[in-house]
């Protein structure tokens, strides 16, 4: 059985935070047929150079935005338990710590009072990896919804099981490693902000959630 996130914190300047977390949108597994990333032989393995900050300190920057490209690196190893049956998703979502609306990001000092409180949607994501496996490789999402707990799958829930080796976009979702088919199960991810000039001056920040889930 696998059920895991890693966290991330964004703040606008955004931050990044290591860890591990059972979270609203990550559900609980129906089948055990995957080895668990926590107590069993597969790993959940994701590193960050540190805090990801975007502080926007000249005009240019407000129109050109700003990327952080390679913030986040995932990597993946699934074992089986039952030979045939491990099939797993991976997703991302955005939380904003409660905060209300819940369509805003979660402001930490604010600065004026004119201008608009930033949206969850600000905030644009690129995953992609060397044999193109993520559903949208190499293109810029938003959490087009726009609420807490918004989802963006990664490798989505698919009727078939896709076995690494083909390296050809497919969306791997069987068992394997990233020991021995790196490109397939490593993720890197990249944050874009632009922000033009009609936001309220001021810190904000968000999370975004990494879940990695068996799927019957």
């Amino acid at each position: 059985m696998i059920k895991i996130c890693g966290k991330i914190s964004l703040m606008f300047f955004l931050c990044i935070i290591e860890g591990f977390c059972y979270s609203q949108p990550c559900s609980n597994p129906v089948t055990s047929n995957c080895s668990s990333a926590i107590a069993g032989t597969s790993d959940f393995l994701m590193s960050t150079p540190g805090n990801v900050d975007f502080e926007f300190n000249d005009m240019q920057k407000y129109v050109t935005g700003i990327t952080h490209s390679g913030s986040t690196q995932l990597r993946l190893k699934v074992d089986e338990i039952i030979p045939g049956g491990c099939k797993w998703k991976l997703m991302m979502y955005v939380d904003n710590n409660g905060h209300l609306p819940n369509n805003e990001w979660e402001p930490l000092s604010i600065y004026g009072s004119s201008g608009n409180n930033p949206e969850l949607n600000l905030i644009q994501v690129d995953v992609y990896n060397g044999c193109r496996t993520p559903l949208k490789n190499g293109i810029y999402q938003t959490f087009i919804g726009n609420v807490q707990y918004d989802i963006l799958d990664i490798i989505p829930d698919l009727m078939v099981r896709n076995m690494p080796g083909p390296c050809n976009g497919t969306n791997i979702n069987g068992p394997g490693s990233y020991l021995t088919d790196y490109n397939e199960f490593n993720f890197t991810i990249d944050y874009r902000i632009i922000p033009g000039f009609n936001l309220k001056p001021g810190a904000y920040q968000i999370k975004i959630d990494f879940c990695l889930v068996e799927v019957p």
